[in-house]
């Protein structure tokens, strides 16, 4: 997502924090959530940064947690 080493494509880091994220991965949910909620990379959507950042937090996710609180919805 940051191209570190590589140059930035939003498509691409959300291909591979999907696969992470389906396998149960907080940091990939909490970070499909981020995307959502700038709005980089997919169209602005709350609710889908809101349930990512669900199934972050319920994992234990601290910054998905606090994330939660921030989401204005």
């Amino acid at each position: 997502r940051e191209g570190r080493g590589v140059k930035q494509d939003f498509a691409r880091a959300k291909f591979w924090f999907e696969k992470a994220a389906a396998q149960g991965d907080p940091w990939a949910q909490y970070d499909l959530g981020n995307m959502y909620a700038e709005g980089k990379g997919v169209t602005p959507d709350p609710l889908q940064a809101k349930a990512w950042y669900e199934k972050a937090a319920a994992q234990g996710h601290a910054k998905a947690k606090e994330a939660l609180q921030k989401l204005k919805l």
